[in-house]
């Protein structure tokens, strides 16, 4: 098949034979085709558009898969179908991600959650964790000069550091994004001078927190 990008081939590992997929914002359809190509798995591909749903279903025709992967028009968990066991959601903005697993606990079949999001992790992590999930297992991954964190969610209740969740600080993808915040952080507080002390106070507290956690 044609070639998926690093993000979708490293949520891809996150993925076991056997489960049921709902991919949610399945854009083109790339992720479920590649699932079913390499670990054939039944898939649900989904999308609140007609448009990337079209593009997706094209695809799908194009691998002969059309008996594998469903595809179904509409918004987030209204497609659920009750063998789905896994949730995906890949290349959406936390409060999106929210809004649509927000019912999840009346799903109670669906064990698992593996989740992409653009922007605000630890955010993420913590409110994931208030709608009955745990954090099993996480990376990051630097795909077109971007920093991607994938996140698997199970049941369960752990008490964790919602900032750094259970990334492997010693990974040098992580150093590196986390050094890119440190700076990024740092370019801010310079810029700021004397105004707006609360927010320097705030960056400057992050920053002394990557500091103390990671060797930049």
């Amino acid at each position: 098949m044609q070639k998926i990008n690093k993000r979708l081939e490293t949520l891809s590992a996150f993925i076991n034979s056997g489960e049921v997929i709902l991919d949610i914002g399945c854009d083109h359809g790339l992720l479920g085709i590649y699932l079913c190509l390499s670990k054939n798995i039944k898939v649900i591909s989904s999308d609140i558009n007609e448009k990337p749903l079209a593009k997706a279903k094209e695809n799908i025709k194009k691998y002969n898969l059309e008996n594998k992967i469903e595809t179904r028009l509409g918004n987030g968990l209204e497609v659920m179908s009750s063998d789905v066991n896994t949730i995906v959601i890949s290349g959406m903005g936390k409060e999106t991600i929210i809004k649509i697993l927000k019912d999840i606990k009346k799903y109670h079949n669906v064990k698992k959650l593996v989740l992409s999001p653009n922007n605000d992790f630890n955010q993420l992590r913590y409110e994931i964790t208030k709608l009955g999930f745990k954090i099993n297992r996480e990376t990051m991954v630097l795909d077109h000069n971007k920093y991607y964190l994938i996140s698997e969610f199970v049941l369960g209740y752990e008490d964790i550091d919602y900032y750094f969740g259970k990334l492997d600080l010693n990974n040098d993808v992580v150093k590196k994004y986390y050094k890119y915040i440190y700076d990024k952080n740092l370019r801010i507080i310079n810029e700021l001078g004397d105004s707006d002390n609360i927010k320097k106070r705030s960056l400057m507290k992050e920053n002394n927190y990557i500091k103390e956690n990671i060797s930049l």
